[in-house]
């Protein structure tokens, strides 16, 4: 949740991270904690919980509806919010009985998002406005950034009371579309992308992935992720296409899970090698990459200004799809990939 809902295009600039594992004495009963529990064997993390349910602040929690955390008693302070994953959130198995693909973050960061959608809805229900941030890459010299972080309400906005459950419906109708659109649109590809992955694994080829973004990267190498991938990677511009002809050869591939940038020298620095690439940006390839045998673009379905719940009298939209979206299209790569 920490990578997720923090500094994002569209996330509360006032939020906080609450580092684990450390005393909550400082917690008292008008703070607010966002908790997510993903099922998976972290003791440290379920000590966590039992500190912050005997706090005395008010704890939302997102976990599967069958984590054990649910099922004792909760203390009135707890707020529980079911998501419908199964407990280890993984709806795979591979032939050798291992559970694979879990659905733990799009699901969870979705019922996080439209949880901030009905939070920004009650406070203008109180005619105050929760400052929201801008994507940093449409932010001209970071100038809103530098005035609104860390900012909890717009000193001086007050808008008109929104009802309930309309931000949420709203958010959620956007998620619904983007989805809709990739199973309508993306399908195929993604059949054509778990192809590649799996001739690039038979052939014993280097098969790179490179995670842009806040949550994406943390989420590589976490249980349930599939096994085919040699290197992850970070760089991107001129830095990625450069460590792309250093290291990369003819027959390998390489997973692109980028942001808003097309990033198509990175294609064309790998094409030219006879490396297959996989991209997923919210910016469609330019004409010569889309062209190229050797490029896949996936598109996400989710908008360069990331966050996508307008809030009329507001100057940015609020709640991003960008993570639920990405990992949904790699997941479902994965998915076919390792299908039987």
């Amino acid at each position: 949740m920490v990578a997720e809902l923090l500094g994002r295009a569209g996330g509360l600039c006032a939020a906080k991270p609450l580092a684990r594992n450390q005393p909550l004495s400082k917690l008292r009963s008008g703070d607010v904690v966002l908790y997510s529990d993903y099922g998976l064997p972290h003791r440290k993390a379920n000590r966590d919980w039992s500190d912050l349910c005997a706090s005395g602040a008010l704890v939302v929690a997102f976990a599967s509806a069958k984590n054990p955390i649910f099922e004792n008693p909760l203390p009135a302070n707890v707020r529980p919010i079911p998501v419908d994953i199964p407990c280890d959130s993984c709806l795979a198995e591979s032939a050798a009985g291992e559970r694979l693909i879990p659905t733990a973050t799009p699901a969870i960061a979705i019922a996080e998002w439209t949880f901030t959608a009905e939070l920004i809805g009650a406070c203008r229900r109180q005619n105050r406005q929760l400052a929201v941030y801008l994507s940093i890459f449409l932010d001209e010299g970071r100038r809103r950034l530098k005035r609104t972080v860390g900012l909890l309400f717009e000193p001086n906005l007050r808008p008109q009371a929104v009802a309930r459950e309309e931000y949420a419906g709203k958010f959620l109708a956007q998620v619904r579309n983007s989805l809709t659109a990739i199973r309508s649109n993306e399908v195929e590809k993604i059949r054509v992308a778990a192809g590649w992955l799996r001739e690039a694994s038979a052939s014993h080829h280097k098969i790179v992935r490179n995670f842009m973004g806040h949550l994406p990267p943390v989420e590589a190498g976490m249980p349930g992720d599939v096994g085919f991938f040699t290197t992850m990677v970070r760089p991107t511009g001129d830095e990625g296409a450069k460590w792309i002809r250093e290291n990369l050869h003819e027959g390998d591939l390489y997973l692109f899970l980028g942001y808003q940038q097309n990033e198509d020298a990175m294609a064309e620095a790998a094409n030219a090698l006879g490396v297959r690439t996989i991209f997923m940006t919210s910016q469609r390839p330019g004409a010569a990459a889309a062209a190229n045998p050797h490029h896949l673009y996936i598109d996400p379905h989710w908008p360069t200004t990331d966050a996508c719940l307008d809030l009329p009298g507001y100057d940015v939209k609020a709640c991003p799809l960008s993570c639920i979206m990405d990992l949904t299209c790699y997941y479902a790569i994965c998915g076919e990939a390792i299908r039987k």
